[in-house]
């Protein structure tokens, strides 16, 4: 079963509360002139991606406040979705990506030029609807998170091609550059649906802790799953010379010939060498440890929501962060 079929059933609302966080995002960039930037912008909306951020948003909303109503997080759920598509246009910029959710990235269609301003566009299109809530904090919430993942993207960029960095930079990166986002949407939720100090922190925890889970996750699909279920080229964190979790412990776990090939590769970044990294990460368990990695993370995540009371909607929650240790959705 698919995961929004599962958690359809947990939460029989979420189709159709979820389709009314599509319809903002489809009608708050319109079609308009110049065609070129209007459609740019669109283009990856209209393609759809797993939508895990505006799910976390609604499902902590009602998970602290299971009669309350949505309409007001709406725009909040469906800005921060606009904002991680701004940041996917923009890294597909950096990476010369030419695929991305199963479609010709945005740069790879209409250039660089238009790429960059399609992702301004989006962004300033986020919090124009984020903005819109007549609670300020949210706006904040959001703002914090933004630059964390800016700082994330950063430090990603100086440590590319450098296999000395540790995991705690690793970590570090993957803090910034992917939890921040999932952190924002999990407390936004909660704090539009006016939860307590303790539930907000409790699943602000959660959302954190599940998102460095599902970048690790997301590292591991990079070189074992195939662009069907991607939505983009295999390999990209390799050609980018990006020293994610699973390399940094091949390069801890190999020695002599394997060790300098696999630094080389590095330092190199072609997508050519997938093949022969996914070989290196087999032969010295770097796989298998990578998945134990993300499981402690999901699980810790898990027991965040301990402190929530039981709602279908925490239910859901429990049942994303469990199945995004074998995510292919």
């Amino acid at each position: 079963m698919e995961i929004w079929e599962l958690v359809g059933d947990l939460y029989p609302d979420f189709e159709d509360e979820m389709r009314r966080v599509e319809e903002v995002l489809l009608d708050s960039i319109p079609q308009s002139t110049p065609e070129e930037l209007y459609s740019a912008s669109r283009h990856l909306i209209a393609a759809r991606g797993k939508r895990i951020r505006p799910a976390l948003v609604l499902l902590s909303f009602r998970a602290v406040n299971p009669e309350g109503e949505l309409e007001s997080v709406l725009p909040i759920a469906a800005g921060i979705e606009l904002i991680h598509t701004a940041t996917i246009i923009h890294d597909d910029i950096i990476d010369l990506a030419v695929m991305r959710r199963g479609v010709e990235s945005v740069n790879e269609r209409w250039g660089n030029h238009i790429a960059l301003l399609a992702g301004d566009l989006i962004f300033a299109t986020a919090f124009g609807l984020i903005g819109s809530h007549p609670l300020g904090e949210l706006s904040r919430v959001v703002s914090h998170a933004c630059r964390q993942l800016a700082e994330g993207e950063v430090l990603e960029t100086l440590h590319t091609g450098n296999a000395n960095i540790t995991e705690e930079v690793y970590l570090e990166i993957v803090e910034r550059k992917t939890a921040s986002l999932f952190w924002a949407s999990a407390k936004c939720g909660a704090i539009a649906g006016g939860g307590s100090e303790a539930e907000i922190g409790a699943l602000e925890s959660f959302g954190f802790l599940l998102g460095i889970g599902f970048q690790m996750t997301d590292d591991i699909l990079d070189v074992v799953a195939g662009e069907k279920v991607l939505g983009k080229k295999v390999g990209m964190d390799i050609s980018s010379g990006k020293p994610t979790f699973m390399v940094l412990h091949a390069l801890r776990n190999t020695s002599g010939e394997v060790r300098r090939e696999l630094e080389e590769i590095l330092k190199r970044g072609s997508v050519e060498d997938v093949g022969r990294v996914l070989e290196i990460l087999e032969a010295s368990g770097s796989i298998e440890y990578a998945r134990r990695r993300a499981e402690h993370f999901i699980r810790r995540a898990l027991e965040k929501l301990d402190g929530i009371r039981d709602t279908r909607a925490k239910r859901a929650l429990r049942a994303i962060a469990e199945y995004a240790i074998l995510r292919e959705f």
